[in-house]
């Protein structure tokens, strides 16, 4: 469960982007944010994973403030999807997949297995694995990011 409470961004020129927002997500539920260009959105979810603090409130997983969880331990516990893919491009697609495992001291060999599983799991043919980023559509590269 993530859980937003009383949640607010003003950024250093003032722009205020998020204002007093609170959110209860269930586990394992899908949750779509849908505005207006310059509603909040993007910094939301960037709050999630620490890559934008918020200004006042308090954001937590699973009951646990995440204020007080180290950023790259929390960015690799949890997905984010970039906009514009955030795939490394010299990286095949299984190799992007398997980055995060291989950080957190997997082997490679168990690392590309799962990526292949999780190829399957998101509607990716395992044939791409060894296709580069810019081989793909948007919407495939997407898909290797939630992979």
């Amino acid at each position: 469960m993530i859980e937003f409470s009383t949640v607010s961004k003003v950024f250093p020129d003032g722009t205020r982007a998020v204002d007093d927002f609170s959110l209860v997500i269930p586990s394992r539920k899908t949750t779509v944010f849908v505005g207006s260009s310059g509603c909040g959105k993007t910094t939301l979810l960037r709050m999630i994973n620490r890559m934008v603090e918020p200004s006042a409130g308090t954001i937590s997983i699973d009951g646990d403030d995440i204020a007080g969880q180290p950023p790259v331990q929390l960015r690799r516990r949890i997905g984010y999807v970039m906009q514009n893919s955030g795939l490394l491009p010299h990286f095949t697609v299984a190799e992007n997949i398997a980055t995060v495992p291989v950080l957190q001291g997997e082997n490679r060999k168990k690392a590309r297995t799962r990526a292949l599983e999780l190829m399957e799991t998101v509607g990716l043919d395992t044939a791409m694995a060894n296709r580069y980023p810019s081989q793909l559509s948007g919407g495939q590269q997407q898909r290797v990011g939630v992979a």
